[in-house]
């Protein structure tokens, strides 16, 4: 019996103790700000040669989806009946 009551014992404390560190962590963050972390991959400045491809991708994606060949614009005159 004493077995099951210090070990139910010892669950709450270490739950009273996750749970004061998640509460000193929470009032750090409010008063200090987050920190700065990076996601995990590290950043590297790109060469020109790959600012170049982007710049390629990106006025590729801008080039215009039909020529002037395909249509023309007219002036709207409604019809009456």
């Amino acid at each position: 019996m004493f077995k099951f009551l210090f070990l139910l014992f010892g669950f709450f404390l270490l739950l009273v103790l996750l749970l004061g560190f998640s509460v000193i962590r929470t009032f750090k963050r409010i008063l200090f700000g987050a920190p700065k972390t990076e996601t995990g991959r590290r950043h590297t400045n790109p060469t020109a040669g790959q600012q170049q491809a982007r710049a390629e991708e990106y006025a590729a994606a801008k080039k215009k989806l039909f020529t002037k060949d395909d249509g023309e614009y007219v002036d709207y005159e409604e019809v009456k009946e």
